[in-house]
């Protein structure tokens, strides 16, 4: 299969420290990638004719990068997605966004007070800088920008759900994404909402939601409330490839970066595993070269163990981290919570 998508992670820095980020348990110092990594990524994507969606993105916060607005005209082509905590944009990177980017994704995981204790800054002056979008959209006559919010879903914000669905139809935005937490350390992992078994409490919660979505017209995508058989990674289905700050080719953001999660009450360490440098090789050489491509047939066709309701689970020493699985594969998906739709990432 040829690369269609490609995930490309600026920076791997941000202008906010919030308390769910998985950036808390790194080791590694976070970094903007450097201008002529930014031109030779360009000029490769540029040439690879199977191409068509960008999503600038990843850990960190795009919108920081001194090269941003020059990357979101380079790149005007294709279809691009930008996330952002839409925190400090400028008027320059306001008038880009209008002009080159097809979705912008802007994060809100409360209404003001739980907001305020996640990112440590007000909600208002978020919603400012949509409204100054949407006032820019209108001034250009834009129709083709989408607005989308994505909220981290969590014990401490749940009940703010609805709020958050009227702010968005009431700000022009078109989609709400609902994911849940991923804690990176046992403290946190009370605040899961999810769960292994039925939990019909949430399926009503779940069922409250998108309803009262449709009602105020908004378009609504949820991740799974408790575990499912069905196993399907967004990342490998749709022939996507992600470079990370550090120019090293990932197959998802999950194994871009060393860190930690937490997986149903088990703390696992996960190690960083990429296939190749973008200052080394070219994009397609790495696609295409056989590691890469046996991960990925590996992967499509679920040749790797359910390590998440495996009957050993608890006594297993190889889900403690992801360096290998049962069945010989290395690195580990086994245990992912992105394939099971628990964890969702645009």
């Amino acid at each position: 299969m040829s690369m269609r998508k490609v995930c490309l992670e600026l920076t791997d820095a941000c202008n906010l420290n919030c308390t769910m980020c998985y950036r808390h348990s790194w080791i590694e110092k976070t970094q903007h990638m450097p201008k002529e990594m930014v031109e030779r990524i360009l000029t490769q994507i540029e040439g690879i004719e199977s191409i068509d969606e960008i999503v600038v993105g990843g850990i960190g916060e795009p919108s920081i990068h001194p090269q941003i607005i020059e990357v979101l005209e380079r790149l005007k082509s294709y279809k691009v997605s930008l996330t952002t905590n839409a925190v400090s944009l400028t008027e320059s990177m306001r008038e880009a966004i209008v002009e080159y980017v097809d979705q912008l994704v802007i994060s809100i995981d409360g209404l003001a007070q739980h907001f305020y204790e996640i990112r440590g800054i007000s909600l208002e002056g978020v919603l400012e800088q949509v409204k100054l979008i949407n006032e820019l959209k209108k001034k250009q006559s834009n129709q083709s920008l989408q607005l989308i919010f994505q909220m981290v879903l969590s014990a401490t914000n749940k009940e703010d759900v609805f709020g958050i669905i009227d702010l968005a139809s009431e700000y022009g935005v078109s989609q709400l994404i609902i994911s849940n937490i991923l804690p990176v350390s046992l403290e946190d992992s009370d605040l899961c909402l999810y769960s292994i078994s039925a939990n019909e409490q949430m399926a009503k919660y779940y069922d409250q939601v998108r309803i009262y979505a449709i009602r105020r017209g908004l378009a609504i995508r949820l991740s799974e409330n408790r575990l499912k058989t069905e196993r399907r990674c967004r990342f490998v289905d749709n022939d996507t490839i992600v470079i990370n700050a550090h120019g090293k080719i990932a197959p998802c953001y999950r194994f871009a970066h060393e860190g930690t999660e937490v997986v149903f009450g088990r703390l696992k360490t996960i190690q960083a595993h990429t296939f190749g440098d973008v200052l080394e090789e070219d994009l397609e050489s790495i696609w295409h070269s056989k590691a890469y491509t046996d991960y990925r047939y590996m992967v499509y066709n679920n040749h790797y163990p359910s390590c998440t309701d495996c009957d050993l689970v608890d006594g297993c020493d190889m889900v403690s981290d992801t360096y290998g699985d049962c069945y010989g594969n290395a690195p580990s998906c086994g245990d992912c919570l992105w394939v099971r739709n628990l964890v969702y990432c645009i």
